[in-house]
């Protein structure tokens, strides 16, 4: 059965409910089906078919009527980056963009402007739903990119039903919900599905002012959130914000220790950490501890995990090694997998996303950082996550982050970008640096507006690290 048959369903028992709700417009059941059906009958007009998959880049309201339109249809969507558009062309059969995309290459296109829309009107609604088999890829949702091309996980319609339940038992614990991270990410597909097949109103989150007005005027009780667009809800709420928010939950990073003191002054709350992956979900859950800052929680039921060496043998719980973990029904590897050779974090049923940390006998991980970011600079071996909590947490920045970079000399070197409303001292600042790691030398230390993260609100360190990089003619 295709999955968007539970969303025509609902929207046909309770046409008036609220289905879909944003800061500025807001659409009932049966408007927002109608307006799939019209626009999955523009679309078969235009050529889409069963089995093609299509890149979708337009307005966050447009993607949301289009992933359904694209379902009814039998197609699978993904949202198409620039990057993705590029690296997948040979795998994209057509793109759905409006007329600011510049990514397509020979892509097909198919252009979102007011003639499209005008068709779409007049367009009879479609009533057919394509048929689709529990192993039908319906979705393609990519990891982050930052530390190389990104990566497309295959939702087929089983794995995706799979997710939204184990999304409403893991970490959807009180209704109204909302997702402030988009529909470009993991959580914000699965939300907006949840919301759709389950008869609920979907959220679309915006801005930190947008998002702030939408959970007071629908009571939200509960949120999904990077700790970058926490740290912007926060400054947004006014000092006589209703608190109507009983959870908040945190994933994609480490919440910096005066973030969530914050967030229990303004809204009464203490986060709630939420660690897993784009590739296999949720994997554990547990209230931030400040006096614990790198523990994220306790193992979820429906998930298997270890700590193992570079070998793959498991380790005696506590000890420090590599994180992977396990759920039934998972994929195998990478849509179109771009990196072939060698294992691309799928190994032997396992997958492996890089993190190294320590499962005690209860079973609560604490992280110690990715594998990517071991740094050994000038004697001082550390990982970039560490440094990364004590720019934070130290008091002299708005936001920082760490990074490595190849200097002038070719020689590998860390960096640090921050952001302050006013410059620092140098020798201060350096003088503080060296709190942390007294025999560590700084390739870069720059002042910057803001620091480059990723729709998960991670930092991207490959960014940082391009924008430090010499042109290999200079150096």
């Amino acid at each position: 059965m295709n999955p968007v048959s539970r969303f025509f369903e609902h929207a046909e028992r309770t046409p008036d409910a609220p289905a879909f709700v944003a800061d500025s417009v807001s659409l009932t059941a049966g408007a927002l089906a109608d307006t799939v059906r019209r626009t999955a009958g523009r679309l078969r007009i235009a050529g889409v078919k069963p089995g093609d998959v299509v890149g979708v880049a337009t307005r966050p309201e447009l993607d949301a009527v289009l992933i359904l339109a694209l379902l009814q249809l039998g197609a699978t969507s993904l949202r198409a980056t620039e990057p993705i558009a590029r690296n997948y062309a040979d795998h994209i059969d057509r793109i759905i963009a409006d007329d600011l995309f510049r990514g397509a290459g020979t892509t097909p296109v198919i252009t979102i402007d007011a003639q499209f829309v005008e068709a779409v009107s007049s367009t009879v609604p479609l009533a057919e739903v394509a048929d689709l088999g529990t192993d039908n890829i319906v979705r393609i949702v990519f990891s982050s990119g930052t530390t190389g091309v990104p990566k497309g996980v295959p939702f087929t319609a089983d794995y995706l039903l799979a997710r939204i339940e184990s999304a409403a038992s893991h970490w959807i614990p009180r209704e109204p919900f909302m997702s402030l991270l988009g529909l470009d990410t993991v959580t914000g597909y699965q939300t907006f599905m949840w919301a759709m097949l389950g008869g609920r109103p979907y959220f679309l989150p915006g801005g930190a002012e947008a998002n702030s007005r939408l959970i007071a005027a629908n009571g939200v009780a509960a949120i999904k959130t990077s700790p970058a667009r926490l740290g912007d809800l926060l400054a947004a709420m006014p000092a006589d914000y209703p608190r109507t928010l009983e959870v908040i939950e945190i994933a994609g990073s480490l919440i910096p220790t005066p973030m969530v003191l914050d967030c229990v002054e303004k809204t009464g709350v203490t986060p709630t950490y939420l660690y897993g992956s784009t590739e296999v979900g949720t994997v554990t859950r547990g209230l931030v501890d400040i006096t614990n800052p790198n523990s994220v929680g306790t193992l979820v039921g429906d998930i298997e995990a270890g700590i193992v060496t570079e070998d793959g043998t498991p380790v005696a719980a506590g000890d420090e090694g590599m994180l992977r973990f396990r759920k039934a029904g998972m994929p195998a590897d990478y849509w179109n997998n771009p990196n072939p050779v060698g294992h691309s974090g799928f190994r032997d049923g396992w997958f492996y996303p890089g993190d190294y940390g320590t499962i005690d006998s209860a079973g609560r991980l604490s992280l110690a950082g990715r594998r990517d970011d071991l740094v050994n600079a000038g004697g001082a071996k550390f990982n970039l996550m560490e440094l990364d909590q004590w720019l934070q947490n130290c008091g002299l920045f708005l936001d920082a982050a760490s990074f490595q970079f190849v200097d002038k000399r070719g020689s590998t070197t860390v960096g640090i970008a921050f952001v302050t409303k006013n410059a620092p001292n140098p020798e201060i600042l350096i003088g503080r640096l060296r709190e942390f790691l007294p025999d560590l030398s700084f390739g870069a230390l720059a002042r910057v507006e803001s620091i480059p993260r990723n729709q998960l609100g991670k930092v991207d360190r490959k960014l940082l690290a391009e924008k430090f990089t010499p042109a290999k003619g200079q150096r």
